[in-house]
């Protein structure tokens, strides 16, 4: 009749009945073990015991590696399940990126097509306003030409008009505009006298002399006036052609400033076009750029989603046998210090039975050193001395993992060497 042990409060990841068996095993470990040292004093003269100092330290053993084991395993299989879904994710996204960018490039076609319309409106509008303005130029070029014409015509007016003004303010009072040609025709034979002069006539005629002076002036007037008043009419006349021109500028600039209204308006309107189909061209690219990344992800990572999914459920298998695992590499680290690789290797032998009877789950490929110890640590154990052998391995992992201070048997002093080796750094101090 199996001895029944009280529970210990611990989360291990397993049912209550193999938590229990767990418990109950642990004393029937101790219970296998005490029976050996006796078979082994018997067989080498080796005497070896179990204390019950030697159950607490196999609990607390127990608890110690089985969380550090079961964060380990935790932590690795979290990875690969973060991982399958990012995979999983990426190939939703790739799905959905599909079938937006298949709408994305749609509205750029439409976009694409308003955008080409709008142009072709906007080049129509263009050469009309260009058209339109070069008529607009045409006339005023033609316009400038008259103003340029009737300036010349203007200031030679006003030259001769200021070369009359002398005489014209002499006899403008009485004058101004009424004398004839008939008039001064009468008078040329007397103005071509020699002695008709001021000067004389005072001589002569004293106080009417001034008549002298007068029909002179009014002859000269007249011979200038005669010049400037066709002046006069062909500056009113050209004043009366730029009027017209400067009216007929005018409504071809109006013209002008309408055509370039409607291509302002349907230049924006093309900039708004172009503006949304570059919106619409960067979000497909970006839609684009997204879907091949999260493609290259995937096709990157196809060969690893198999292996991460076989790992993923070889994660979780080792999360169940881990409470089994633990047991064995525990009752290894706890009692088989004092005995030979032969008691060892049937010490977990025995201790399997046991766990299968109890149903408990754990490994059939457990590699005890593999589960203890890594290879690096095993590497640098040999470097400073440790022999590469099994059991020397058993034993610096024992030395190094068990809970209680080992006592070691070292007839050829490999296992000092090692130690003294391992600990030098860290103020290892020998008494012998």
């Amino acid at each position: 009749m199996k001895k029944e042990y009280p529970r210990f409060s611990y989360h291990i990841e397993c049912t209550d009945e193999v938590k229990q068996s767990v418990v109950n095993t642990m004393g029937t470990f101790q219970d296998i073990v005490a029976e050996k040292c006796v078979e082994y004093f018997e067989r080498y003269r080796r005497r070896t015991f179990v204390t019950p100092k030697s159950y607490l330290s196999f609990i607390g053993g127990y608890k110690a590696i089985y969380k550090e084991k079961f964060a380990n395993v935790g932590s690795l299989s979290e990875r690969m399940r973060t991982g399958l879904a990012k995979l999983m994710e990426a190939e939703v996204s790739v799905n959905q990126l599909s079938k937006e960018l298949v709408m994305k490039e749609k509205d750029l076609a439409v976009a694409s097509k308003k955008a080409d319309e709008v142009l072709l409106e906007v080049t129509m509008k263009a050469q009309a306003a260009e058209k339109v303005k070069m008529q607009v130029q045409k006339v005023k070029d033609k316009a400038q030409a008259i103003v340029d014409d009737i300036a010349i015509d203007k200031a030679a007016a006003e030259e001769k008009l200021e070369a009359a003004r002398p005489a014209l303010e002499e006899a403008e009072a009485a004058l101004q505009d009424s004398i004839t040609g008939e008039t001064v025709e009468l008078l040329e034979p007397y103005l071509d006298m020699e002695d008709y002069n001021l000067e004389t006539a005072k001589k002569v005629c004293g106080n009417v002399a001034g008549l002298c002076s007068w029909t002179q002036a009014m002859a000269y007037f007249y011979g200038i006036n005669k010049e400037v008043l066709p002046l006069k009419a062909n500056l009113a006349l050209q004043e009366g052609r730029l009027a017209a021109a400067q009216m007929e500028l005018n409504n071809a600039q109006i013209q002008l400033d309408e055509k370039q209204m409607e291509l302002d308006q349907v230049q924006a309107m093309y900039d708004m076009a172009m503006k949304e189909k570059q919106a619409l061209l960067d979000d497909a690219e970006a839609c684009r750029r997204k879907m091949n990344n999260a493609t290259a992800l995937i096709e990157g990572l196809g060969g690893e989603k198999l292996r991460w999914t076989t790992s993923s459920k070889n994660f979780q298998n080792q999360i169940i046998n881990l409470v089994g695992n633990v047991l064995l590499a525990t009752g290894f680290l706890s009692y088989s210090g004092p005995f030979n690789q032969e008691y060892r290797n049937l010490l977990l032998q025995l201790w399997k039975k046991e766990m299968d009877n109890s149903k408990i789950p754990y490994s059939n490929d457990l590699n005890l050193t593999g589960m203890l110890v890594d290879n690096a640590t095993v590497g640098e154990w040999n470097l400073q001395g440790l022999p590469n052998d099994d059991l020397s391995i058993q034993n610096g992992i024992i030395v190094t993992k068990a809970s209680r201070y080992p006592l070691l048997i070292d007839p050829q002093g490999q296992g000092k060497i090692w130690i003294k080796n391992k600990e030098k750094n860290n103020g290892l101090q020998v008494n012998s």
